[in-house]
């Protein structure tokens, strides 16, 4: 039992190493810092695919709208198909004018037989790249194919 004039003390003491204080410190603001990169770079990939998935939506969307150029009386008539390549272009043009991605840009209708492929282009201005380097924009291009079925 200890009375209020003694005190008790530790005899066995381990001593410290002064030479890794600290360490922690200059540790913190790199580790921080590969975290900040880290979440830039999932960011802007997650943006990247989400447009992109929408990118191919939208060429899927007007490959199928563009199948209205199909000449309905010549197929009727000799089960022949003729699409009107023209016809077509506009539709997919239309298509993408009023969808819900209109800074697209339509850079092929192939027309080949039985076959419509649309293939769009998209201009995507990345979120956090800017900050980290010179990377401002990507460029996605999807082609999606349409085919009548007779």
């Amino acid at each position: 039992m200890l009375n209020c004039q003694q005190t008790a003390t530790w005899s066995g003491t381990t001593p410290r190493r002064r030479d890794s204080r600290g360490t922690v410190l200059l540790m913190f603001p790199a580790a921080l810092l590969a975290m900040v990169v880290l979440g830039a770079i999932a960011i802007d990939v997650g943006y990247t695919t989400v447009r992109g998935r929408e990118l191919r939506a939208v060429a899927a969307s007007a490959a199928n709208d563009s199948l209205a150029a199909l000449d309905i009386e010549v197929l009727r008539d000799t089960g022949d198909v003729v699409i009107d390549e023209s016809a077509a272009h506009r539709i997919v043009a239309a298509a993408v004018a009023l969808g819900p991605l209109p800074d697209a840009r339509v850079v092929d209708v192939d027309v080949d037989g039985f076959e419509i492929a649309v293939t769009l282009r998209l201009d995507i201005e990345l979120v956090m790249a800017p900050a980290l380097g010179n990377l401002k924009q990507v460029t996605l291009t999807r082609t999606e194919r349409a085919i009548v079925l007779t």
